[in-house]
């Protein structure tokens, strides 16, 4: 085809778009939807990649159209009724003013319902929901009254265009515009007092590799994907109204809510579908036996050792991974230079017996066969969702204790932690179980022999922990014998810390919890204070998972204060924006756990740079200060060996079924193929040392 037939009819489409004109309720919802796409580059907790930008300014400004949309139209339709269809008929000058009067109207209500109803600290989800309703109100409002501004405007230069319609290239350019220049201009502002270091003394992390413009292109593909996903559901959702008037006519009335009600049950069905799978593929991998883990442990003061009464079967992954890397009194004593005996790690899976009860008389029947009670320490370890324990902290204690510890642990999930949220109350009821079981027993020991009991958990494993102590408070950490306790990254969830945080007078009285940052902020606390702590809550400032929670989408939070200093961590130039903020931070939550093995960090959710020292302090384990350098290096080099070791392994069992399947092609017998991953063999000290088959 002729490349001038091509051009005609790109000019002739180029005229389109630049003519096109849409209602002042669509200009409504594209001047706010294009007006949010330079604040959704707005700073949160953590630097988002490109393509996260993009899902976020595609979300969120397609939420802004929508929203708009929809009030702007009911706008309409009650000054409509009002008036009177009537008196507005070819009165276009008279319908508008009506238009816009109903508009500034709902900026004054808005206004006044967001100054009634201002924040304050205690109050109530409805209230802050009232308020942020009344919020998106006065901006919905704000646009749609723009909007019709620009309707006036557009018909005085353009006499022949349509009344009640809009120039959309110049709704949108408006709206760019003027969200990009509110984006720039707060930006300068606040970078002018914002810090160039966190609270560690290194630089601040910022996203300045994000691609605007590729953002913005693809957030554009992510609106219409949006946009379309709603059209569909909308024509489906019409095609079984029209079914039901023909084939039941006396469910006419309700037609059109049983449709939309039908496409999104199905929609919610597929959802909890895909949910199901998930779920299952996760848990299979969870219980996967891993080539790295496939031979029992020979010790038996661990779990699935000999004599053990735990199924080496019923543990899972983590399971097995807690059991085999345990620490031998050689490698502690290289380490620390001080005698050393051979720990003790229980691990009950959640497989291993049907209930939390059962697992908790398990564990107990593990220690007391290991002799864990004539150990003086006790670390109590509760996992995240996937059954998961820091193996920097359980390294660490054995470390400092020469090995003559017991560690324990009950697994109450297969998946991951945010796969795992249901199973909050399994672990909950673990937890209380073997505590309650564990002061039982501790308590009938002569007191001069009774072990120190050490509590530790993480993310969600802290959250399951803490709220055992729910009803009892700080005095729980007595009732149940829990000498001391150190929290990382803390979920939002933890009813216990979010009733700390808010009434701490009430709840610690006597000051036995506190929260820090660091280890170093601990340190810096009078020695009469710290002595009174049994409770330390390890939070980083920019960990997004003790702060992302449902008052985040209709209240601002005390992290994030509208004047002065923000916690450190927490950027300066971070604003809070109602709902969307909340989304913000929810991406933050995919960028806040990247971890690289051996090399340790003190930032966002992980804490592994500060386990160590935090754990020295907070159990009150002393140790030299150039031992515990020897032991922060040694945990690293472990970590380091154990990463490598399972991809060595995992690589060598995808080579050994590849060799398999192509000499089974050639008709060769398999079993001529050495096992190039046996139980027996091991990895060599050189990576370079040939081991015999």
């Amino acid at each position: 085809m002729d490349w001038q037939v091509w051009a005609n009819r790109g000019w002739t489409l180029g005229r389109r778009l630049l003519t096109m004109e849409v209602s002042t309720v669509e200009a409504a919802g594209l001047l706010h939807g294009m007006a949010s796409i330079g604040p959704s580059f707005d700073k949160s907790l953590l630097p988002r990649t490109t393509i996260q930008q993009a899902g976020a300014t595609g979300v969120i400004s397609t939420l802004n159209y929508a929203l708009t949309t929809t009030q702007q139209s009911f706008l309409e339709a009650f000054a409509n009724r009002v008036v009177g269809p009537q008196r507005l008929e070819g009165r276009p000058l008279t319908k508008r003013a009506v238009i816009f009067s109903a508009d500034v109207l709902g900026v004054g209500v808005g206004l006044a319902a967001q100054r009634m109803w201002r924040q304050h600290p205690d109050e109530s989800l409805f209230r802050a929901a009232v308020r942020t309703a009344a919020y998106r109100a006065t901006s919905g409002a704000v646009a749609g009254a723009v909007a019709v501004g620009i309707d006036g405007a557009y018909d005085a230069i353009a006499r022949s265009a349509t009344p009640g319609t809009v120039n959309a290239p110049t709704v949108v350019a408006i709206g760019a515009g003027a969200g990009a220049a509110v984006h720039l201009a707060r930006s300068h502002r606040l970078l002018d007092t914002a810090s160039e270091t966190d609270q560690y003394g290194d630089p601040v992390r910022s996203a300045s590799y994000i691609q605007p413009l590729r953002a913005m292109v693809v957030g554009g593909g992510v609106s219409l994907g949006l946009y379309a996903s709603s059209r569909v559901e909308s024509l489906v959702a019409t095609g079984i109204a029209a079914g039901i008037r023909w084939a039941i006519p006396p469910l006419a009335p309700a037609a059109g809510a049983i449709g939309h009600a039908a496409a999104l049950g199905g929609v919610a069905f597929a959802l909890e579908r895909a949910i199901s799978y998930v779920n299952d593929m996760t848990e299979t991998a969870g219980n996967a036996i891993e080539p790295a883990y496939r031979s029992r442990p020979d010790s038996a003061l661990v779990s699935g050792g000999p004599n053990s009464e735990v199924d080496w079967n019923t543990i899972g992954r983590e399971g097995r991974r807690f059991v085999n890397m345990a620490l031998t009194p050689a490698e502690i004593e290289e380490v620390t230079g001080a005698p050393a005996v051979e720990p003790i790690r229980v691990f009950v899976g959640y497989d291993s017996a049907e209930s939390p009860n059962a697992r908790a008389f398990l564990a107990m029947a593990e220690l007391e066969r290991m002799g864990a009670f004539e150990r003086p320490y006790i670390a109590i370890y509760s996992p995240t969702g996937s059954g998961y324990v820091n193996y920097v902290a359980a390294e660490t204690v054995e470390f400092l204790t020469g090995g003559n510890c017991a560690g324990v642990c009950i697994q109450y999930s297969v998946r991951p932690s945010f796969l795992s949220l249901d199973r909050v109350g399994t672990a909950w009821e673990s937890s209380l179980a073997l505590l309650t079981a564990l002061a039982w027993r501790i308590r009938s020991m002569p007191e001069g022999r009774r072990p120190r009991i050490l509590l530790f958990g993480e993310s969600l494993g802290s959250q399951s922990a803490q709220d055992v102590f729910q009803k009892e408070g700080v005095q729980g950490f007595d009732i149940l014998s829990v000498d001391k306790s150190v929290f990382v990254g803390s979920p939002y969830a933890s009813r216990w810390r979010r009733h700390w945080l808010r009434d701490p007078a009430t709840m610690d009285p006597h000051g036995v919890v506190v929260e820090v940052g660091s280890p170093q902020e601990y340190a810096a606390l009078a020695d009469e204070r710290r002595r009174q702590v049994r409770a330390i809550l390890l939070t980083h400032g920019e960990d997004p998972i003790p702060k992302f929670g449902p008052r985040l989408a209709v209240q601002r939070p005390d992290w994030l204060p509208e004047d002065g200093d923000r916690p450190p961590g927490v950027p300066q130039d971070m604003r809070y924006w109602p709902l969307f903020t909340f989304l913000l931070v929810g991406i933050d939550l995919l960028n806040a756990d990247h971890v690289v093995p051996g090399t340790f960090d003190a930032y966002a959710h992980d804490y592994r740079k500060n386990i160590p020292e935090m754990i020295r302090q907070g159990f009150e384990l002393p140790c030299d200060d150039a031992v515990m350098v020897q032991i922060e290096r040694a945990l690293r080099e472990r970590e380091l060996s154990w990463a490598e070791r399972r991809v060595v392994f995992d690589n060598l069992e995808k080579a050994e079924e590849s060799i398999r399947a192509k000499l089974g092609d050639w008709g060769i017998d398999h079993k001529v193929v050495p096992n190039l991953v046996a139980p027996e063999r091991s990895l060599p000290d050189d990576p370079y040392e040939v081991v015999p088959a």
